[in-house]
């Protein structure tokens, strides 16, 4: 089997190679972000040519579409190969642990930004970032320690590139800046990050999942989704901490819910909740820092409420809401959503419309394709209780106001 590996190692492999998505013509640019390189070079390369065509083409990647199977060879790989090469190089400027802290402190600013004004108005600049310093690694000069963080630190700059994509709606851009986030963090010999990787794939592929259009698809995507998650257990190498073990299980569970299946959902719900009681924040990694215990929250409330218990499930989201740092706008829209939806199920429909027009009003202040498409789903399902309410009918109209003035924005960026 080693010498397999080892003959592999130096040469890139295509996603269609391995027989993992079907061939298309996006599968077919040797530059679109699929590949899976067996080499340091080789990802850092792929990393600075798809940032580079995300930067200079406005519509690179539109017509390509997500491929949940595409996550297979990455995930395989990260089990499979463990990163083998140096990272220490000599080809120009001299980078310091003090370049790469500068480097990690501007991504957590953005990450933040992110999260209070949404990705359609910071994505560019991290896009920008991320090729900056995909190039610093390539002409730089650095110890192995020092290579070591600035991997990690463009891997963290990668994730945030592909998480802004999924807002903005371009998931099958989003999915190719995942594929090379793992690559970066397993060359980087960093399993913990690479194991976070592994559960926002997962998270991205629940996410495609509930928008299904047959239950096929539906399934096919919840059993990669929880694949997903178990990988990323498994690449943690039994040292996740308890943050990211709580992470893992939860986004598992979603997978498990999306499949219908009540009893996967609720014992990874367990043991998500057993996991975070032994969460020490001063021993987490920084980067684990944005997962709190409201996010999980939402996540677990989203478990329930799918798998059948909604009473629980809309405590634990309603839970979420109330503990929310202020910055947290997106998120805090996407709750609001959750809890209009559930009083509408159950036919509270004052409550539900007044949680949906603090929704409106909370993703008015954010640029997130996520929440729009969140209102939008909430929409089709006020719309048959229009008769019903005045308040209901108050909501669709507001809806179709915000995301009208939202489709003008648009085209006049694009213009």
């Amino acid at each position: 089997m080693a010498k397999v590996l080892s003959r592999h190692v130096h040469r890139e492999i295509s996603v269609t190679e391995c027989g993992f998505a079907d061939r298309t013509p996006a599968a077919d640019d040797r530059h679109d972000g699929l590949n899976c390189s067996g080499t340091l070079d080789g990802t850092v390369r792929t990393v600075v040519e798809l940032s580079g065509r995300d930067m200079n083409r406005r519509k690179f990647l539109l017509g390509s579409a997500f491929t949940a199977a595409a996550f297979s060879e990455p995930a395989l790989y990260a089990l499979t190969v463990p990163p083998a090469e140096s990272t220490a190089r000599v080809a120009g400027k001299r980078i310091g642990m003090a370049d790469v802290e500068i480097i990690t402190e501007h991504i957590a600013h953005l990450r933040r930004l992110d999260h209070r004004y949404g990705s359609g108005r910071v994505r560019e600049q991290v896009v920008q970032m991320l090729h900056r310093e995909a190039n610093t690694v390539m002409h730089g000069t650095y110890s192995e320690k020092t290579g070591k963080a600035l991997l990690g630190a463009v891997a963290q700059a990668s994730w945030l590139a592909a998480s802004m994509a999924a807002d903005v709606g371009r998931h099958s851009l989003a999915q190719r800046y995942y594929i090379q986030t793992l690559n970066l963090a397993m060359s980087a010999g960093d399993r913990l990050y690479a194991g976070n990787v592994l559960s926002h794939m997962s998270r991205l592929t629940v996410q495609l999942g509930h928008g299904a259009v047959t239950e096929h698809d539906r399934l096919g995507h919840a059993r990669q989704a929880i694949a997903l998650a178990r990988a990323g257990q498994n690449v943690a190498n039994g040292k996740a901490t308890p943050v990211l073990s709580s992470l893992l299980h939860a986004v598992e569970a979603r997978g498990h819910a999306l499949a219908g299946d009540a009893n996967g959902t609720r014992a990874a719900v367990l043991e998500a909740e057993r996991h975070y009681e032994r969460a020490r924040p001063d021993e987490e990694p920084a980067w684990l820092g944005f997962y709190t215990e409201a996010e999980l929250s939402a996540d677990l409330g989203r478990c329930l409420r799918d798998a059948g218990e909604p009473e629980e499930g809309t405590r634990l989201i309603k839970q979420a809401l109330d503990s929310y740092e202020p910055w947290r706008v997106r998120s805090r829209c996407f709750v609001q959503t959750d809890l209009a939806t559930a009083h509408l199920v159950s036919r509270d429909l004052e409550q539900a419309a007044s949680l949906g027009r603090d929704a409106v009003r909370t993703a008015g202040q954010v640029s997130s394709t996520r929440a729009l498409d969140r209102l939008r789903t909430l929409q089709r399902q006020v719309r048959p209780l229009r008769s019903s309410s005045p308040d209901v009918r108050e909501l669709d109209e507001r809806i179709t106001d915000l995301t009208r003035t939202s489709n003008r924005r648009d085209e006049d960026t694009a213009t």
